[in-house]
């Protein structure tokens, strides 16, 4: 087995928690109150600010002209794609990207930025693969699932769940995967298991960020 497959495997349980969150299957069913997914929209929109300064500090400190290449692709699909994707979305709820400027990550949303930053800071391609690949691989499983759901087409939600889905994204999925594999598959086990739980650790801060928008539900 693939590092990669191995990595995914290991977090499968989180990634099917993520996508049996509220949040996620009230978007499958189209009735996510438009309150929440708008402070999704901003605090996502904060997060991935962070994201691409993390692909950017990775560029810093690349060693090799393909890490250069891989993550100023990430740089430029996250300032292409999700950014826009965003970017309309907030336009719609009357939020420009000035005043995303001056808005608090929530504490969910500040943990999972200051743990990518963290890893970035350190520079280690290895550890940045892992603590950013959860992000854009768990995100391709839920909507490519999410997106059998009739109730989508039409829907608010259909831009937001149609940028996972498609060739481009496979082909970016399938390059980013083949770039773990080629940087970890032949690491000593003991180094490999330091790594898995390093991606583990970003998927259970994608589960929190699902949640986020429902913290505190259980006690209503």
């Amino acid at each position: 087995m693939s590092f990669i497959k191995e990595a995914i495997a290991h977090s499968q349980d989180i990634w099917d928690e993520c996508l049996a969150s509220p949040f996620v299957q009230e978007i499958k069913d189209a009735t996510l109150p438009m309150e929440k997914f708008k402070e999704y929209m901003i605090q996502d929109s904060i997060y991935l600010k962070h994201y691409a300064k993390v692909f950017g500090g990775a560029i810093y400190h690349a060693t090799t002209l393909k890490e250069i290449q891989m993550y100023y692709s990430s740089l430029a699909y996250v300032n292409d794609t999700e950014s826009t994707v965003r970017t309309n979305y907030l336009k719609q709820f009357g939020i420009t990207d000035d005043e995303i400027e001056f808005i608090k990550p929530q504490p969910e949303n500040k943990n999972y930025i200051d743990f990518m930053m963290a890893y970035a800071a350190k520079g280690d391609t290895a550890e940045i693969l892992m603590a950013t690949m959860p992000c854009l691989l768990s995100y391709i499983y839920i909507f490519k699932i999410v997106a059998q759901e009739e109730a989508i087409c039409g829907s608010l939600f259909e831009e937001f769940v149609s940028e996972y889905l498609g060739e481009r994204i496979d082909k970016v999925s399938k390059c980013w995967r083949d770039f773990v594999d080629e940087k970890c598959d032949n690491l000593p086990k003991q180094e490999k298991v330091r790594l898995l739980g390093i991606f583990r650790e970003g998927s259970r801060l994608e589960l929190e960020f699902w949640q986020m928008a429902y913290r505190g539900k259980k006690d209503e």
